[in-house]
């Protein structure tokens, strides 16, 4: 584990993805080779980490990614900054950190996920003399929950608490539960429109570039589906922030993430999907 995570930098590449599609389609080297033309040695030089374009852009087709999106992985670098009021906290897991995050309301805070340590937070709460009004996890994966017992009496929020669509504080209306299950079972991001820009806190549905690893397939479907109506519904400008990795937006999302090839029809108020 590194000691300094580079939050800047992408959580996955494009073998990560790559893998990630092949274990949620239940498609093996063998069977991608066959379906791609390919021999077995070059998807596993894919898996190894080699970005032949060719390649790359057969095995997108195959595994029902956008091949542009791909291909140009490897230089993708999302340009998005936290709007006044949005604040992130990185802890050691992996190269990238695990992401927690802070939206301040007055004397008041919203805290999402903890990370593997929530000392980080709570000097920030401690040195702006905030009182936190309740803390929401995306997900029950202990790197996002570890500084849970951190928080004392402070109301804890569980995916499990909340259901889709349903506003979470009568203080502030606009913060609203979306179910990205999928990764995990359950799941929720939080949808945020009181700052400058809308925000959303999405755990580890969504990464810049990529999005979180699924058990088998039915769980990748379901986290295709709830990130395809959930999440890239949500109005372009929406700066996103993932578990892990850096922030990203909507837009930039549509455009460059692999396992985004469509955009769902978008609503012009709440961001909720159209039905």
């Amino acid at each position: 584990m590194p000691a300094h995570p580079n939050p800047d930098t992408l959580e996955d590449d494009a073998c990560d993805v790559i893998a990630k599609a092949m274990r949620g389609l239940g498609i093996s080297t063998g069977r991608l080779a066959m379906q791609t033309g390919l021999s077995i040695p070059a998807v596993q030089s894919a898996l190894d980490g080699t970005l032949d374009p060719d390649a790359l852009e057969k095995i997108a087709r195959a595994l029902q990614l956008s091949p542009p999106a791909l291909v140009g992985l490897s230089s993708y670098t999302p340009v998005a900054r936290a709007p006044e009021g949005l604040h992130s906290f990185v802890t050691p897991f992996g190269h990238a950190g695990a992401n927690a995050y802070v939206i301040t309301h007055g004397r008041t805070a919203s805290v999402f996920d903890t990370g593997t340590n929530a000392t980080p937070i709570l000097q920030f709460l401690h040195d702006n003399n905030l009182q936190p009004e309740a803390v929401y996890i995306t997900h029950r994966h202990p790197d996002h929950t570890a500084g849970i017992g951190s928080f004392g009496n402070t109301p804890v929020i569980f995916p499990e608490d909340i259901e889709h669509g349903a506003p979470l504080s009568p203080a502030h209306p606009s913060l609203v539960a979306l179910d990205v299950s999928g990764h995990a079972q359950p799941a929720r991001a939080y949808f945020y429109e009181g700052l400058a820009y809308p925000v959303c806190i999405v755990g580890d549905s969504v990464f810049a570039g990529s999005m979180g690893g699924t058990r088998n397939p039915s769980s990748y479907q379901l986290a295709l589906q709830t990130a395809h109506e959930h999440l890239f519904s949500l109005p372009p400008e929406t700066i996103l922030c993932p578990g892990h990795g850096p922030l990203t937006t909507v837009a930039m999302e549509v455009c460059h993430n692999p396992f985004q090839t469509s955009s769902p029809r978008r609503s012009r108020n709440t961001g909720i999907i159209l039905r």
